[in-house]
């Protein structure tokens, strides 16, 4: 929309959110949890390339879900809900009554972990993208999310993304988690394995159960 001294030249039409935000805002209510809601969120892709400085080994991530259960105090993936909400409204004037009824403060740390979405045809997805990367490119799942976090019982996204890799072969894939429900892929974990490099990253942060409390509020501590 044209604007004159940063303002619009429109003012009375509604702006609406673009890309992730506008995602965001349309995502279905899928399910409840305590003081938790779980959306649908569409999403144009499940790789995401690695673009970081810091000479990591992996190439792409996966991460199933956006947000996380688990509420982890120390949790650096937090501010990524921040780019779900739309602009400030001095630069994008006015929402539609719609969009703002379906909008929380993504910029509220809590967010992150109240407001969790799970992103839809992640398997078909990862089909699509994985014959277009070179198999020797290390994969990482879980690394702004935890895959098995409570709502993967029901979900089961993070299984369905292993069934595409169980069927495949020669790729590197890497999972990180702290949840004991990752037993209940074993299974496939195995078949994984077989025929492709997998390593399983289990993430135990204290042996102190009262300080686990503290810094993973809803994380399993056995």
């Amino acid at each position: 929309m044209e604007k004159i001294n940063g303002r619009s030249l429109f003012p009375i039409l509604p702006a609406s959110p673009v890309g992730i935000a506008r995602m965001a805002a349309e995502a279905e209510h899928a399910d409840d949890g305590h003081l938790i809601e779980f959306k649908m969120l569409k999403v144009r892709s499940i790789l995401n390339k690695s673009v970081s400085k810091r000479q990591l080994s992996l190439a792409y991530s996966i991460n199933p879900y956006r947000g996380c259960e688990f509420g982890c105090k120390y949790c650096y993936a937090r501010y990524t809900h921040e780019f779900m909400a739309p602009k400030a409204a001095a630069e994008m004037g006015e929402m539609s009554a719609e969009v703002a009824t379906n909008t929380i403060d993504m910029r509220d740390p809590l967010a992150f972990e109240r407001m969790i979405f799970l992103k839809q045809n992640a398997a078909w997805l990862l089909e699509q993208e994985l014959k277009k990367i070179d198999p020797a490119d290390e994969v990482a799942l879980g690394t702004a999310t935890d895959p098995y976090q409570p709502i993967e019982r029901r979900a089961k996204i993070t299984r369905s993304l292993l069934e595409v890799f169980a069927r495949k072969e020669g790729y590197r894939l890497g999972i990180v988690t702290k949840s004991r429900l990752i037993e209940r892929d074993i299974d496939l974990l195995v078949e994984v394995a077989r025929r492709n490099s997998l390593v399983v990253h289990v993430t135990i942060t204290t042996p102190d159960a009262a300080l686990a409390r503290l810094l993973e509020p809803r994380a399993a501590t056995a």
